[in-house]
Formats: C-alpha cells, structure tokens, sequence
C-alpha cells in the first residue's frame, strides 16, 4: 500500500481491530494471575450456592433489572477468575468500539478524531476498578447498551431512511439502562446537545432550531422524569443519600460557593490529573526484571500502535452532495471540546446532589466511569486544536494512550499482590481454624487489603467454612469493627446483637460468640488469646480493646469436614513455610498438644526467618511448646532473642511465661528456667 491509509469500508473492520489490539496491550499481560475482588465474591457465592435466584433477590431493593444481567452473563463464565477478566477485557473494547461508531456517525469526515476518542476512552487510567471484573463487565454491557442508544439517536439522523428503526432502538435501550442502573440518569441530558449539532445550523433561525432539539428530545425526557421520581422517591438507592438540597436551605450562599468549588476541583481531577496522577513508577522497584520488560514492551507497543493508525487515518474527501453537512477540523474540535466539558457537568450532578465524591482512589474512583465519555472527547478536542501541520495532536494521543497502558499495568500488579494476600489470608486461617462454629462473627481491623471490605470477603469465609450451606442463614460474619463501630456495632463489649443484611442473605450474631485477629503481612494472621496477648505490641486500632471477646473455644481443632478455600478459586494448598508452622503451633498449643506444636517449632525454626520488630512475637508459641516438653534451654533462649530484637516483648513474653509458671509440670529445670526468665525480662511470677 504506497498511499496512506484512508477510511472507507475496510475501516470499519479495521478501527475495531485496532482498538481491539491497544485493549490487548493494556488488559491482558498476566491477566491470568487476577483473581476476585470486592463485590464479585457476593456474586460468585450467590451464584455457586442459589443460581439466578440469588440475583433476583439480591438486586431486589435496588436495581432489580441488573439481576438479569449477571443471570445472562454468569452460566456463561461460572466461577473462574480468568474467564472473568477475559470478558471483562471484552466488554471495555466493545464499549469503546459502540463509542466510535457513535462519534463517527457525529463526525463521519474526522476518522483520526473519533480514533482518538474511542481509544482514550477504552485505557482511561482514572478508573482502576476494570479487574473487579465481574461486576465491572456487566457493567460495561450496560454502559454499551447506553452507548448504542446514543449511537442509533445519532445515525437516526444520518441514515433517514432509518430514522424511525433507530429512534425506536434508541429510546428502548435509554430506557433499558435506566432501569438497571443510575449511573446514566446524567449523561441523558447530554442528547440534546448532540441534537443541537446533529440538525443542520441551515435549517431556519437559532430558534427555530431549538424548538427542533427539543422536539426530538421530549420523548427522551418523557422516559427520564418518571425513571427519576422512581429511583428518588420509591426505589431509593441504599449507596447514597441526597445532600444538596438540604445544604442548601441551610446555608445558601456557602454551599453555592462550596458546590462550584467542588466541580471545578473535580474538572480538573478528571480532566487532567487522572491522566497521569496514578502513575508511580517507585512502586514498580521490587518486581522482577521479566515482569519490567512486559510492562515496558505493552507501553511501548501501544504508543506505537497508536501513533501509526492515527497518522494513516486521514480525512476522506467530503463529496460534493456532502457540502454543508461536514465539519471542518476546527470545528469538530471545538465541538468536541464544549461536549466533552457538558457531558462532564451533565454527569457529575448524580454525584454532587449526594454525599459520594469523586476520587482518585478505590472505591470512589468508580463514578469515573461516568466521566469517560466526557474526558476523551475533551482531550481528543484538545488534541485536534493542537495538530496542525506537525502532527502534535497525533503525538499527544499516543503519549497518553502509552502512559495509560502502563497505568492499567500498574494496577493489574497491584491487583495481582492483592490476590496473593488474600491467598494468604484463607490459606492461614484454615490452618489456625480449621473448624469453626457456626453463628461465630470473625472481628478484625485495618484489613490490609485495597480492594476488599468486610462484607466482600463474608462470602469465601460462608463458602469456605459452611460449603453445604446454602440456606440464606449465613453462619459466619467478617466483622471490621474500625469500619463498623458506632454504626453496626455500638461499643466493643459482649453480649451485644448483631444484625447483618447481606442482599439476599442475612447473619445473626452476638459480640460473645466472636473470634478476634489481625492480619498484616508480612506477619502471619494472628488469632488473639486474651490470657497472652493482651500486651502483643504493634497491633491494627481496636484488636487490644476487642481482643477480650475472643473466644478461642469457638475454633474447631478436627471437625468432620476441615475448611479448606475452593481449589478451582484459590488454587492448590501451598508450600508449607513459616506461617504454617506458626498456625499449627498455635492450634496444638491451644489443644495442650504440647508435643505436636513443639514438632512445628522444629520445622519452622529450620527457616531462615528474618525477625523484626512486627514479627519477632511469633516466637511466643514455639518457647511456650518448649518449655512444655521440658526443652527448657531452647524456650529460654528463643526468649532472649526475641527481647534481644525488641524490648517491648517483653510483655507478651512475661505472660507467656506466667502461663508456663501456672501450668507446666514442676521440675529443677522449670524453676531454673524461670529463674533466668526472671533476670531477662524482669517478670514477677504469681500464683494464680
């Protein structure tokens, strides 16, 4: 091919496939090492354990529609993670492709523009929830439902002969997204602006166009004043609660000057910073080299992709029979400029009307998603002011798209961490716990994970340790009393109820029948004993004061059936390393199987441990082993090393060793050994 490449019927083969590659580049490196996240473990545990149903009652409150979305798409993909982020990748490249159509339809003589735009739109690095992959890619379905009415409103009007077809298309799929989200309700009143340069400026006075748009808009807003006054008034949603109004009678002037402020700031976030303000290079430093050389060569590949087909993308020549209706590039540009601010302010009034915001952070960054459309015609039109004879613009597109790639690149890592972590956590607490009774309530604090919250992970903790259950009784709660104290719990005593909705299912417990642990990596997850842990050092807010409610006779030692995370989720048991050994002595060591638990001393202390100030407490269970089995020379030493790293032990350790004075068997070597504890830690040992 000697000439460059122009926009014809190939093109509509072609376009897609490129932005089918650049969401290649920017999804699918390591997609397969992602597992689930957030709000995709209620789904999969509803549909594991009730099906269809499990949606159907789920959604109910809220957004009962979107129960048959997830009823479509889970048989097709069930309940492993890899075709889940592959379809997530998916849907973001057929969203992007309805976006392009769209556009091209608005702008038929600009290929390079809507190019531009559809390729922003599908890296958009501001919302980095795209591997919460179950519950984003139906989301992106509807959002190209959402698309495609906008798309068939605007090609109703380029193809007359279709004109009613398509409006009818469009005003069923307006209505259709409506009703299964309210993401949308904003970006609705973007249409009339469409409509404004969709009907010819020939046609008649400014008026007289206007009257037009809004014409054809009505039956639009028809749809939309009912779906509104059903979603405010009889099906609120339970995620927010409307703000504005109140503030505004309360203190006019104030929350006017607040409420600009906060749109400007929010232009600005989305607009620009989330272009390039996730971008963190430090974080990149401990991964390996084949990982920094994938990442290198898919930022690379993209900027080059892109590059080249939007320099081959020219203008096709506009036919004598098109005069009047194509846009020059200037004013395609300012075009998309002013929709890419409207859809902007459009968007956002169903965020600043409540108490959520926008963020650049987990999980708020999740309203970006209705900014996208806003953003990258705001920059693709930009991008066209500035490309003139140099192709600055074609160079700006490329440059963000690459920056982006390695952004969403930045994320999957995270992501991937994330996933391990969570592992982790399962894999520890089977091993500590690998009964419990039912009705308990699993108290934690800070969890250290980004993208989970307490109520996310309640369903592996239901699957995992109730898998025949499927009752919508739940037997196990995950309780974060930081994120729930002084709302689902009133203070952190015993003897208090709780009452826990989870969609479809429910939990009813008791603040005395509850077990209490923190989990902060790099040290083992760690199950609290109020005899000995009272003082353990470095603990996550409210473990101390929670810590007297956890009851260790709630963990089953040998139940029929031992707990174990669903190998086709979390994969096969790992290697057995320190925290292993740790769990397991802590369980033998709450059975008084001394013997046992000093075997997983022995094998644990074969390891090159490095100790730390957060971790050198874990010793604790292995000297109280020792010291049990009369190895009274090895529990004395594992003390002094362990005050030796960290003086601040010297609590837990004291009551370790009260413990040990109470119950070991007398002997010359456990008053020796006491003796020596004594002049090292400085602990007085009384009769109990």
């Amino acid at each position: 091919m000697t000439n460059r490449f122009r926009l014809s019927r190939a093109g509509l083969v072609v376009t897609p496939l490129a932005l089918l590659l650049i969401c290649s580049l920017a999804y699918l490196p390591m997609i397969y090492r992602l597992g689930f996240y957030w709000d995709d473990w209620p789904s999969i545990w509803f549909l594991h354990f009730w099906g269809g149903q499990g949606f159907r009652e789920g959604f109910a409150s809220d957004r009962p529609l979107l129960a048959w979305v997830f009823m479509l798409t889970t048989p097709l993909f069930g309940e492993t993670p890899v075709s889940w982020q592959n379809f997530s990748v998916f849907t973001r490249w057929i969203t992007s492709v309805a976006w392009w159509w769209s556009l091209r339809g608005l702008w038929s003589n600009q290929p390079r523009a809507v190019f531009w735009a559809a390729a922003l739109f599908a890296v958009f690095p501001g919302f980095s929830q795209q591997y919460i992959a179950v519950t984003y890619s139906n989301a992106y379905l509807v959002y190209f439902l959402f698309i495609l009415s906008i798309g068939a409103m605007i090609w109703a009007y380029r193809a007359a002969r279709w004109f009613y077809p398509l409006m009818g298309v469009s005003l069923f799929l307006s209505l259709f997204s409506m009703l299964i989200t309210e993401y949308f309700y904003g970006l609705e009143l973007l249409r009339p602006f469409i409509l404004w340069i969709l009907i010819s400026p020939t046609e008649g006075s400014w008026k007289s166009r206007a009257y037009k748009v809004v014409r054809r808009w009505a039956p639009y807003l028809i749809l939309l004043i009912p779906v509104l006054f059903w979603k405010a008034l009889i099906s609120p949603s339970p995620r927010a609660e409307i703000t504005l109004f109140n503030d505004l009678l309360r203190s006019p002037l104030t929350s006017t000057i607040s409420l600009g402020l906060t749109i400007l700031g929010d232009f600005f976030k989305v607009n620009f910073l989330a272009w390039f303000a996730p971008l963190n290079p430090g974080f990149l430093k401990d991964f390996e080299a084949g990982v920094l050389r994938l990442l290198i060569g898919a930022v690379l590949a993209s900027l080059l992709v892109t590059l080249l087909f939007s320099l081959f993308l020219t203008r096709k020549p506009a036919s004598a029979s098109d005069s009047g209706k194509r846009l020059a590039p200037p004013d395609w540009a300012q075009q998309a400029i002013g929709l890419g601010v409207l859809a902007f302010l459009v968007s956002g009034w169903t965020i600043w009307i409540t108490n959520l915001h926008f963020e650049l952070y987990f999980p708020y960054d999740r309203f970006m998603l209705i900014t996208m459309l806003g953003t990258s015609l705001l920059v693709a039109g930009l991008a066209g002011v500035i490309e003139k004879q140099i192709p600055l613009g074609s160079i700006l597109i490329a440059l963000l798209v690459s920056v982006s790639v390695g952004i969403q690149f930045q994320y999957r890592l995270q992501y991937r961490q994330e996933w391990l972590s969570q592992k982790n956590f399962f894999w520890q607490l089977v091993w500590r716990a690998p009964g419990i009774q039912p009705g308990t309530t699993v108290m934690t604090s800070e969890i250290p994970f980004q993208y989970f919250s307490d109520n996310s992970l309640t369903a592996p903790l239901n699957w995992i340790y109730a898998p025949a259950n499927v009752s919508r009784e739940m037997d196990y709660l995950l309780f974060d009393i930081e994120a729930r104290l002084n709302k689902d719990l009133p203070a952190i005593q015993p003897d208090l109820p709780i009452h826990m909705p989870y969609r479809a299912a429910r939990f009813e417990g008791n603040t005395s029948q509850a077990i209490v642990l923190f989990y902060d990596p790099p040290r083992c997850l760690k199950v609290m004993n109020p005899a000995i842990d009272r003082f353990l050092p470095v603990k996550p807010l409210y473990i101390r004061e929670a810590a007297p409610l956890s009851r260790l006779d709630l963990i089953i030692p040998n139940p029929e059936m031992k707990a174990a995370p669903p190998e086709h989720i979390f994969g096969s048991e790992p290697d057995h390393q320190w925290c292993y050994y740790f769990e397991k002595a802590e369980l033998y060591a709450q059975q008084g199987e001394w013997e046992t638990a000093a075997q997983m001393a022995d094998q644990a202390l074969k390891i090159n441990k490095h100790f730390t100030e957060k971790n050198i407490s874990e010793l604790i269970p292995f000297i109280m082993a020792y010291a049990h089995t009369d190895r009274w020379k090895k529990a004395v030493e594992l003390t002094g090393e362990a005050y030796q790293v960290w003086d601040k032990t010297q609590y837990p350790l004291c009551d370790a060793w009260q413990s040990i004075y109470t119950h070991a068997l007398e002997s010359e070597s456990k008053s020796g050994a006491l003796a020596q504890v004594e002049g090292i830690l400085g602990c007085k040992f009384q009769d109990e």
